[in-house]
């Protein structure tokens, strides 16, 4: 990898340093001006022959350091070869000849560098400009027969690992909760001010709708969803843009999963380096990351994976230390960016703590966003495989199956709809309340889940053509009882509540007497009334005053929940 020619690298070489290279090669530098001093250099560094001699005459750790150096390919990143051959001091001209440095380098690289064999530059990396050692092309003809290697690739098969005993799947979950998502914006419309985390605090009913419920991954997931322009504020509240979220909802399970995963991959608003639990990246504004770096050198390396075979995650990891440590940044900001231990609070500097930030980094891609959107399978042991749809996605293996597709409609007007239907459950979740998750999604049809439907212009009638429209065939009661209601609204009402009985119709006079009547909501008889769960302790107080001990039995069976 050629970064400049021998010509150049001598013209930007200081003055001082440039009669030192002349030195070596036993070219007499007295009264040369600069320019012909390198006139008189370039066809004596030129000469094969006389490139073979000065090769013999260096030691055998210089001739590693310019052997590893040409194996590969001509340069490596600066502090890469001066970490394993020695530093180079860059001193101005009055200390380097004052101190002679040349006739005692630090190691390797030094004596290389004094003698003109290597120079540095700069080229441009995908994580920006960054610092090299190289050889001209020129100084090569006259060196003995080394094998080039190629910029590495990573293109050779991975050790695999013994499968864990214990896994656990990606499947299509990111789908289905991300199918919960538009779900809930579009029936609650939250305030366009919340944040992600604000929503998964005050919804818990949200919560419990989703398959996989862990903030960090909803957090992305609604991040995607702003990526995707599924969301958007409109008079300060957040609705979902109609023709964008049926697209995709309508689109084959592949697609809805690619969509997702290609949002992420090419976000740079979602930032995973400070998500990472063990860091804290300091905004200082004196350094940017690119997110969409390692997400790409991970995805590559993925692409090596064989399906079905398990891969141990430090083995990853340390094959792109091995390969490309520089994936995301370049030698010099090992030293420039401000990353924190979260722990211990020290700043991570240097290539020393790579295995703390870029190991760390790529540890929360595989086990988190990567394994969240569906690529990668996690077992025991810190396993990793590709996942069905990553094959797929990576072209090595068929799309995943679409799942349960099931749809239909029970007596009771519950709604069992198979997880594979994501834009028919979307439509079910505006008329009905949602009771389970799962492979099969069961919904139910209430007062409530009416009234909703109704502030959306969905009659009954429209209920029933949808249903109609997938030859389910609305049972006789269910179809008296929408039309019923829309006639006359809510006639009958469940709920859970707190009785109270007592033997002496006298005891619940007293007691209404009394401040505690606010907690009684209904009184059902002389000897029962009906008391509000929040006001419970207030009525046994009162009661004890009474001189009354009640006996509580508070215990009340579990059955499934009736809504979010």
């Amino acid at each position: 990898m050629p970064v400049r020619s021998l010509r150049q690298s001598l013209t930007e070489v200081d003055p001082a340093h440039l009669r030192v290279i002349a030195r070596f090669w036993e070219v007499d530098p007295q009264n040369l001006s600069r320019e012909a001093l390198i006139a008189r250099l370039l066809p004596v560094m030129m000469d094969p022959e006389r490139q073979g001699t000065h090769w013999a005459r260096l030691g055998p750790e210089e001739q590693e350091a310019l052997r590893t150096l040409v194996i590969a390919g001509g340069a490596m990143p600066s502090a890469t070869f001066q970490r394993r051959f020695g530093e180079i001091r860059r001193v101005g001209a009055a200390r380097l000849e004052s101190e002679r440095l040349w006739e005692r380098p630090t190691g390797p690289a030094e004596a290389l560098w004094f003698r003109g064999w290597i120079f540095l530059g700069f080229v441009e990396q995908p994580a920006g400009f960054e610092e090299v050692v190289f050889i001209p092309d020129e100084l090569r003809l006259g060196l003995p027969a080394m094998e080039e290697a190629p910029r590495p690739q990573m293109t050779e098969a991975l050790p695999t690992a013994p499968a864990p005993a214990r896994i656990r799947r990606a499947g299509t979950t990111a789908a289905d909760d991300f199918c919960t998502l538009l779900s809930f914006v579009h029936n609650e419309a939250p305030s366009a001010a919340m944040t992600p985390e604000e929503l998964w605090a005050q919804f818990p009913g949200l919560r419990r709708q989703l398959r996989w419920p862990q903030r960090e991954r909803w957090s992305l997931l609604w991040h995607l969803a702003g990526t995707l322009r599924m969301i958007q504020a409109r008079r300060d509240f957040l609705r979902l843009d109609p023709e964008v979220t049926t697209r995709w909802l309508q689109a084959p399970l592949m697609e809805q999963l690619r969509a997702l995963l290609e949002a992420w991959r090419d976000s740079v608003t979602w930032n995973d380096l400070f998500h990472v639990p063990t860091l804290r990246p300091e905004s200082t504004g004196s350094w940017q990351n690119d997110p969409r770096l390692p997400r790409q050198t991970l995805l590559q390396l993925l692409a090596r994976l064989d399906p079905g075979s398990w891969y141990a995650i430090p083995e990853l990891i340390g094959e792109i230390k091995a390969k490309n440590p520089t994936f995301q940044r370049t030698e010099a900001e090992f030293s420039t960016w401000y990353i924190r231990d979260a722990e211990t609070g020290d700043y991570l500097r240097g290539f020393e703590n790579w295995d703390r930030v870029e190991g760390a980094l790529l540890r929360y891609l595989l086990t988190g966003p990567l394994h969240w959107l569906g690529v990668v399978d996690l077992g025991e042991l810190d396993r990793v495989r590709l996942s069905p749809f990553g094959a797929a996605y990576l072209g090595k293996g068929d799309p995943p199956p679409d799942g349960d597709t099931r749809f239909v409609l029970l007596e009771d007007g519950t709604i069992e709809v198979g997880a594979a239907r994501r834009y028919e459950r979307f439509q079910i979740a505006r008329i009905a309340d949602w009771i389970a998750s799962g492979e099969v999604y069961r919904y139910r049809i209430t007062a409530r889940s009416l009234a909703r439907a109704r502030g959306q212009n969905i009659g009954p009638e429209r209920i029933l053509d949808f249903f109609r429209r997938y030859d389910l065939t609305p049972p006789e009661a269910l179809s008296r009882a929408l039309t019923r209601w829309a006639d006359r609204g809510t006639e009958a009402t469940v709920e859970q509540a707190l009785v109270l009985r007592v033997n002496d119709p006298e005891l619940l006079r007293q007691l209404l007497a009394t401040e505690a009547r606010r907690y009684v909501r209904d009184v059902l008889s002389p000897m029962a009334a009906i008391i509000h769960p929040a006001g419970w302790a207030q009525v046994r107080a009162v009661l004890l005053r009474l001189g009354v001990v009640p006996e509580e039995s508070l215990e009340t069976e579990r059955g499934e929940p009736s809504g979010p």
